[in-house]
């Protein structure tokens, strides 16, 4: 079978792998949708020797293997978490399944961007959701990504009537715009450089957006919350100096979650009186647990805003190269790779 994955720095290479062999309990499942994640984008423009593992991660599936120790059956439409917490380990017995010790031991195999994928038993059994009936493909495929941001937005302790600030007009600022609006948050900013993917999420999305090239964004942050702030400010740019600037905008006592990855041995100056009086929390987030799969199908299925709007390309498999350098030349929103 055919699966796509990281040749040389800068270049997607098609690769033959060998179809899943399942053990006991365990799904095979034919990739319908896979969607290009930033991690994605990061690998190619790296490079890997190694094509053991395919590129992808948000997929939906249609179930072409079941087995009898679940209740899965053939043809199917199913999100899958792409590893699963252990449900033993430190952090998992203190709520924390994102820091399992564990945590990749269990995965997708070998990748999401193949033909077909091998689910493991457990990962089956506690990981993967049915989609909902009249949920598209598509729709479902951002079930991963909109995951890692309900996820966010709870570890920043989200609450109905929330301003949400969100720095970064990419998809993952777009998905968390519209999880933030569809949870309840009676303002929603976003702040960006890229006027169309600003104007993509003004009045469905955002409230409030901001080109920080032609607007000062603590100024337009503190006119909309009666100068108090944010009461969350969500980071999805990959930049320490970004992070302080979003520490700026955070009301007394309100979130700052730096969600987005940055570079090893990034670091920035914190003023560490203004943290003790002001008694703001400064929080990261990383990665999903099996539950905000779920609760991200939940909000897709809701309809209160137009998750679709963040799909602008679909891309058929044999051009998965193209939907790469799409999203790394941030040329719309979400690309979506669609299997035949």
């Amino acid at each position: 079978m055919k699966g796509a994955a990281a040749g040389q720095p800068g270049q997607v290479i098609l690769v033959d792998y060998p179809e899943p062999q399942a053990q006991e309990g365990d799904i095979i499942l034919s990739t319908l949708v896979c969607g290009v994640c930033t991690t994605d984008v990061k690998m190619v423009r790296k490079g890997a020797k190694d094509t053991h593992f395919a590129l992808g991660h948000e997929l939906t599936g249609k179930v072409i293997k079941a087995s009898t120790s679940h209740s899965w059956k053939i043809g199917q439409r199913v999100a899958v978490a792409p590893y699963l917490p252990c449900n033993h380990c430190y952090y998992c017995k203190h709520g924390q399944p994102a820091l399992c010790t564990n945590l990749y031991a269990i995965s997708i195999m070998p990748g999401g961007m193949v033909e077909r994928v091998l689910v493991p038993s457990e990962l089956a059994r506690r990981g993967m959701f049915a989609v909902p009936d009249g949920l598209s493909d598509e729709l479902a495929a951002l079930a991963e990504p909109l995951g890692c941001v309900v996820k966010g937005l709870e570890d920043a302790h989200l609450q109905v009537g929330d301003t949400l600030v969100v720095i970064g007009d990419g998809p993952m600022g777009q998905l968390a715009a519209a999880a933030g609006k569809t949870l309840g948050c009676s303002t929603v900013i976003m702040a960006g450089l890229t006027e169309h993917r600003l104007k993509a999420a003004q009045g469905l999305f955002a409230d409030r957006i901001i080109n920080i090239n032609k607007e000062n964004l603590k100024e337009v942050v503190e006119a909309c919350t009666e100068k108090r702030g944010a009461d969350i400010v969500l980071v999805t740019v990959s930049s320490g100096e970004t992070l302080k600037d979003g520490i700026e905008l955070v009301r007394p006592g309100g979130w700052v979650n730096a969600f987005a990855g940055v570079l090893d041995g990034t670091h920035i100056e914190l003023d560490v009186r203004k943290l003790h009086y002001q008694q703001y929390n400064l929080t990261g987030s990383s990665g999903l647990a099996p539950l905000h799969m779920k609760k991200a199908l939940e909000l897709l299925q809701s309809r209160t805003v137009d998750f679709s709007k963040i799909i602008s390309a679909l891309f058929p498999f044999p051009m998965v190269a193209d939907a790469v350098a799409y999203m790394e030349n941030r040329v719309g929103l979400k690309a979506l790779v669609t299997f035949s």
